[in-house]
């Protein structure tokens, strides 16, 4: 894939040059702020009914905004950053961006929230302090992690909704990647970053449609430095959808990453003012830091790993049983980004939670109290996206994995993040990766092997109709691979009452209104086994009356009831990274008295992208069998297949809807 992307020096000064269509001027368009700090709606906003370039937009994001200042408060540098959102609904579906949720992060804090509807006749409806809730979303032991969650009010069809708040972060190592593009059509994007005199910062500003960093003088009481802004107009939303690329392959982006800083010395580095200038510098520095902490957790975590190895003869097995404690034991705080740091080892062994470059770093201490050296290698993912090989930055990598050099030059890896994975698996993220390899402080850039390791979901449901329009289902469900992976850790950890209420939740997805009625789970802690499930479920909408003729659904779970690709003129294209393996047979078992009448014809659906098949066979008891196929494998193909993947799944839908007929025994048959 061709790309647009500039590194720029800190010091060169570049005139931003852009076009401004029309709904972006209006957009851009400046007026008196309010005391909470919103400027006020233009007249253009406020006529805006639809979107040219997306007629069939739900919203459009009017202006979506991030302002950054790096000063000194005492004896800390701060980054101070004020994010500004303003969104139009424009139809009733739009209404599913009236939730809200401020995710927290590391080393950092919000404050300074605010937020208020613009109904469409122009009222102001604030969201009232006591409406802004902040919602528990991971707790292991003494780490918690949250997010600030409010709703909208008074949301409609032609109302704007807007809010903004402070960020304070104290990591200056990189600058939060700034994304142009939101999950609508966007109007207009704005970014601004200043930086304290002294402090050199890379810019990366990748395919910015020839954008251009403007570099201006800054000054603001004693601080003073350099202003960079850049703003992009009228770009596709980034919705998250099916078959959608990482964000950071096709979106337009903004990155900074530290270069120098005059008069701090490095220690991790053994210089003064020079920070992140190639790849061997980012290796060194994260690696100085993982292994003073390897080293300082060497005596809290040596009698842990003898009790892991206990009994334990053969030296592949022990390294086996170390990984699997560390993958299963601590609760993986999802962090996709890397930072160069981890946290103490004894801290991670009291919480039992650790997030990527914590667990590398805990397997590689644990692995070096048994003698066997390991490597860490930092990785950018393939849900992350590809890594540009010439700006280096601890931004672009998505987690940390660990590496064992084996005899003849060949590697294995272990990724620590990856729980009930059988072990040597390669999970879809890491195959086919790059990532920078570190190696006694230096660092090599790599790419992961690739290892199209087999995903499956398999499903083999019994469908008993009943004369009220229910159905019972007996079903059994067989997961492996990254299927398998995905389930284990949401129901291994669980509470009874919490896997209870997945598996419900999990049902209802599959089958709106469908209840269910009990549930088993076998080899559920042995990765080296399919996870099988086993339900039944009450299930409404597979069975239809027609005068004396039942009409029963071929398909029962696995089904698409809507197109999962949009209408919308495609922009990005299609990938399928994770690629996926879809099996579902239905038995339908009829009434007493009753047999099928006609079998459905057998159907195919294809597209580059995919396949599809259905075919149903008579039963001699009177019943049918419906099979579903569905595989996806792992490729990458342009937008203009769209038509062909959306004509794929307009047949999925219309066959998932398709009905066996059934009818009373000694009745007329039209079919087999």
């Amino acid at each position: 894939m061709a790309r647009d992307a500039m590194l720029l020096g800190p010091s060169l000064v570049l005139l931003l040059a852009l076009s401004d269509p029309s709904l972006a001027r209006a957009a851009a368009k400046q007026a008196p702020a309010s005391g909470d700090g919103f400027q006020e709606v233009t007249p253009e906003e406020r006529a805006l009914k639809a979107i040219p370039q997306d007629p069939e937009a739900d919203a459009v994001i009017l202006l979506k905004e991030r302002n950054g200042k790096i000063v000194e408060k005492g004896a800390d540098t701060v980054n101070v950053l004020d994010y500004h959102w303003r969104m139009k609904i424009l139809t009733e579906r739009g209404k599913e961006y009236a939730e809200i949720h401020i995710p927290a992060q590391k080393y950092s804090r919000v404050s300074n929230l605010r937020a208020r509807t613009i109904k469409a006749d122009g009222t102001v409806v604030p969201v009232a302090p006591d409406q802004i809730f902040e919602k528990v979303v991971l707790q292991v032991g003494d780490y918690k992690r949250t997010e600030l969650v409010f709703n909208f009010p008074a949301v409609e069809p032609g109302a704007i909704l807007e809010y903004r708040y402070d960020r304070h972060d104290n990591f200056l190592l990189y600058i939060d990647p700034w994304y142009f593009a939101g999950p609508e059509f966007t109007l207009r994007s704005k970014v601004t970053q200043a930086v304290l005199a002294g402090m050199g910062y890379a810019v990366l500003c990748d395919l910015c449609s020839g954008a251009k960093p403007e570099v201006t003088d800054w000054r603001e009481a004693k601080a003073k430095g350099q202003l960079y802004s850049v703003e992009q107009v009228n770009l596709p939303g980034y919705r998250e959808e099916l078959m959608m690329p990482p964000e950071r392959e096709v979106a337009p982006r903004l990155e900074m990453t530290l270069q120098s800083w005059k008069n701090v010395r490095w220690a991790e580095l053994g210089r003064q003012d020079n920070l992140f200038t190639d790849w061997a510098s980012v290796a060194k520095y994260a690696d100085t830091h993982y292994q003073d902490t390897i080293k300082d957790g060497q005596g809290a975590l040596k009698p842990i790993v003898e009790g892991w190895v206990k009994g334990v003869t053969d030296p592949q097995e022990k390294i086996k049983a170390i990984s699997a404690h560390v993958q299963r034991d601590f609760r993986y705080i999802g962090w996709t980004y890397v930072i160069g740091y981890a946290s103490k080892i004894d801290a991670v062994l009291k919480n039992k939670a650790a997030d990527n470059e914590d667990k590398a770093v805990l397997l590689s201490a644990a692995l070096r109290t048994i003698g066997v050296d390991s490597q860490i290698a930092l990785v950018s993912g393939k849900n992350g996206g590809s890594l540009n090989p010439k700006f280096f930055s601890l931004s672009q990598f998505t987690h940390a994995i660990v590496a064992l050099p084996q005899a003849g030059g060949s590697t294995q890896w272990i990724d620590p993040t990856v729980a009930y994975a059988p072990f040597g698996f390669v999970p879809w993220k890491d195959s086919g990766a790059e990532g920078l390899l570190i190696k006694s402080g230096q660092g090599e850039m790599i790419t992961l092997p690739v290892k199209n390791e087999l995903s499956t979901s398999r499903y083999r449901v019994t469908v008993k109709p009943r004369s009220d329009g229910k159905a019972d289902l007996e079903v059994e469900a067989e997961f492996n691979g990254e299927d398998a992976i995905s389930l284990r850790e949401d129901l291994a950890t669980a509470a009874e009452t919490a896997r209870l209420a997945y598996l419900q939740t999990w049902v209802a997805r599959r089958r709106p209104g469908a209840a269910l009625r009990s549930h088993a789970l076998e080899n559920l802690e042995d990765p080296d086994k399919p996870l099988r499930l086993k339900m039944t479920i009450e299930a409404p909408g597979l069975v239809t009356m027609a005068d004396e003729v039942m009409l029963v659904r071929t398909c029962a779970l696995d089904c698409e009831e809507a197109n999962p690709i949009s209408k919308g003129a495609r922009q990005y294209p299609f990938y399928v990274d994770e690629g996926w393996n879809d099996d579902e047979t239905v038995t339908i078992q009829p009434p007493e008295g009753m047999k099928v009448s006609q079998a459905p014809p057998p159907a195919l659906a294809r597209s580059a992208a995919a396949s599809f098949s259905l075919s149903c066979l008579s039963q001699g008891d009177g019943g049918a069998r419906c099979s579903h196929q569905f595989v996806a494998r792992r490729n990458r193909w342009p937008a203009t297949e769209q038509n062909n993947i959306r004509a794929m799944f307009d047949k999925i839908v219309e066959v998932d809807r398709t009905t066996v007929p059934f009818e009373k025994a000694g009745a007329a048959s039209g079919g087999p």
